[in-house]
């Protein structure tokens, strides 16, 4: 029988033309987590210190499978490259893989037990990056991150890098703009702990390592909410409660976190999410007659399949 799912282009037809590292680096899948029903996070520890930039992606090639799947780096940079003081290990990267027929996301979703300690290869590449190329970063008042779904992956790595530098120093705001499908499992209150990345983000913002703000977006399969148009999410630990809005992401809700006319040329607008989402985003960010008409190099961009 034809299988569709082959028939789609892969990760590395689809990022054929990105930059990427020449070598294969081994790593040990050490730990894997399982976020809810869709998202699993993956811990691959290091032989070697490796280096990549916030928003990288890694091509992994598992065992078995001829071909790479393509997954963003969702931890720090300085994690992967430990300091002297902790040479006793060298390092990790973290993965967030949605469920997928695809067959290296397959692979990465069998039974925890039957692949935990394998050895991965893998490879960095990408150039949806932090910090913008062609950017003054110290010239910036706000910077603006959109993510859908599991686009959310390289823009966690990037404000994890703002706020490991810590203390609000930077001189811009960070607005971070996050839309994705409420748990379907959840029965009674929603658990922030289901809800991708959504504790970890808000711990950031409450702690003040980052100026700004963090608004969250809750749809359900159709894109609308469960009736209510506004809540409060609860997060563990210092994350606190986190005001959420019961519907889709919108560009006039990005054009609010921008800013006026004044404000948008001293900022940045990161933009990643499935390809209707960020194609339209994108147009109406930069279209100068009926959009806010922004400089292009000030709009990044990054499509998740």
């Amino acid at each position: 029988m034809f299988n569709m799912a082959e028939a789609k282009p892969g990760h590395l037809e689809r990022t054929a033309a990105e930059p990427r590292d020449k070598s294969l680096h081994t790593v040990t899948l050490a730990e894997i987590t399982q976020i809810n029903d869709q998202i699993r996070l993956f811990r691959l520890e290091l032989s070697a210190p490796l280096r990549f930039l916030p928003g990288q992606w890694l091509d992994v090639y598992v065992p078995g499978v001829p071909k790479a799947g393509g997954y963003t780096i969702t931890s720090l940079p300085s994690k992967a490259r430990p300091s002297r003081s902790d040479s006793s290990s060298p390092g990790y990267v973290e993965l967030a893989v949605q469920k997928s027929p695809d067959p290296p996301a397959a692979w990465l979703w069998q039974d925890p037990e039957s692949i935990t300690y394998a050895e991965l290869q893998v490879r960095v590449g990408g150039s949806f990056v932090w910090p913008p190329p062609g950017v003054n970063v110290w010239a910036l008042r706000k910077v603006v991150f959109v993510a859908g779904g599991v686009g959310v992956n390289p823009l966690m790595s990037m404000v994890s890098s703002l706020a490991e530098k810590g203390d609000g120093g930077a001189p811009f705001e960070v607005h971070f703009l996050y839309s994705l499908k409420d748990d379907p499992a959840s029965q009674g209150p929603r658990r922030a702990s289901r809800l991708q990345f959504v504790e970890r983000l808000a711990s950031i913002f409450a702690s003040g390592k980052v100026k700004g703000r963090f608004q969250l977006f809750l749809t359900s399969g159709n894109g609308e909410g469960r009736g209510e148009e506004e809540g409060v999410l609860a997060c563990r630990d210092e994350g606190g409660d986190v005001p959420f809005r019961a519907r889709r992401m919108t560009v006039d809700d990005v054009a609010a976190a921008v800013g006026g006319a004044s404000e948008r040329r001293f900022a940045v607008v990161y933009v990643c999410g499935v390809p209707t989402m960020t194609d339209d985003f994108v147009q109406r960010l930069t279209d100068p007659q009926h959009g806010l008409g922004m400089e292009p190099h000030r709009v990044l961009c990054e499509k998740w399949w």
